[in-house]
């Protein structure tokens, strides 16, 4: 079923009750230590939710060093603690306190992030947890379906928030082509060959790539790129018999509300809800104007969270 939510902008400042206690744990992997924080309502719950963040240097807070200061899965995870829900948010491979060596970084691939999450998935369950659900927050639900479908950790629902439907290469065609065009089509064709070329599986010298794009191309994730080309969603979703729940943003400039409405389209047992001035981060934005978001949304810790989005993820996941 499909509902469409038509959310106003907060002027309140951001307030939660305390109801949950946090801990710090660690959970073993090949590789090292995944760092994260685990918070218990109380009376405990025998459901635990965890967040798997998003996209590039994005900490189990929201935040990054790219200008991200958001701390929205923070507010998210205490906002579901509040609704009597256990929550556990990490930080990924070689991000904040999950260290990785730096010399193995360029070699990071899509699916060691998977592996990641199905680590910190069976760790709630080896915590006593009988239901876990994951919350997948824009790269974070590809991760998320793949978790759900492909590894051997039973997952009992899925929440994507943001989430992209189409391969990595169609969506860095996508944006780049909101940012470079019209007034840069020599750069978006030089961009589009580079897609072509990394989802063929070839690596790319440094000199070969405009260093306007070099930040996004650049040798050290390049191994990373083309393995999550390799993956589409919408197959993924397709496959997944848990349920469901795919939550779009009106005002996403990152990933559209088309993106929701496939992945509905691929698996329509999901409910799809719409919140119509969500920005990306989870947050209400005045308008859909790029450089007015990233200005006033993407760098604000205070501004709360979406009103009802933490209230319809709860009673998602109770109604299961």
């Amino acid at each position: 079923m499909k509902r469409l939510y038509l959310s106003v902008i907060s002027i309140l400042c951001f307030v939660v009750a305390s109801f949950a206690a946090e801990e710090e744990v660690q959970i073993t992997a090949p590789w090292g230590n995944i760092a994260a924080t685990l918070a218990t309502p109380e009376g405990g719950s025998d459901t635990a939710v965890l967040i798997i963040a998003g996209s590039g240097p994005t900490d189990r807070n929201g935040n990054s060093g790219l200008n991200l200061n958001t701390f929205a899965y923070k507010m998210l995870a205490d906002g579901l603690a509040a609704e009597g829900l256990a929550v556990m948010r990490y930080d990924k491979r070689a991000i904040g306190l999950s260290h990785y060596p730096a010399e193995e970084v360029p070699n990071l691939l899509f699916d060691d992030f998977v592996d990641d999450a199905a680590l910190c998935a069976e760790y709630l369950r080896a915590r006593g947890y009988s239901r876990i659900i994951l919350a997948g927050h824009s790269e974070g639900g590809a991760i998320a379906l793949l978790v759900a479908t492909e590894r051997s950790v039973a997952i009992d629902g899925i929440v994507l928030l943001s989430a992209a439907a189409f391969p990595m290469d169609e969506i860095l065609r996508w944006q780049l082509s909101e940012q470079l065009m019209p007034s840069h089509i020599g750069l978006m064709v030089t961009a589009n060959n580079l897609i072509i070329r990394l989802k063929r599986g070839e690596r790319i010298a440094e000199e070969s790539i405009p260093k306007e794009l070099l930040a996004l191309f650049h040798p050290r994730v390049q191994p990373f790129i083309t393995s999550s080309m390799q993956h589409d969603p919408r197959e993924v979703a397709a496959r997944c018999t848990q349920p469901m729940l795919i939550i779009s943003g009106g005002r996403d400039i990152q990933v559209t509300t088309a993106n929701g409405e496939a992945l509905y389209a691929a698996q329509p047992r999901a409910e799809h809800v719409v919140f119509q001035n969500m920005s990306h981060v989870l947050k209400d934005a005045a308008s859909a104007d790029r450089v007015e978001q990233l200005v006033s949304v993407y760098t604000n810790s205070q501004l709360p969270l979406t009103e009802g989005l933490t209230s319809t993820i709860a009673q998602f996941i109770n109604n299961i």
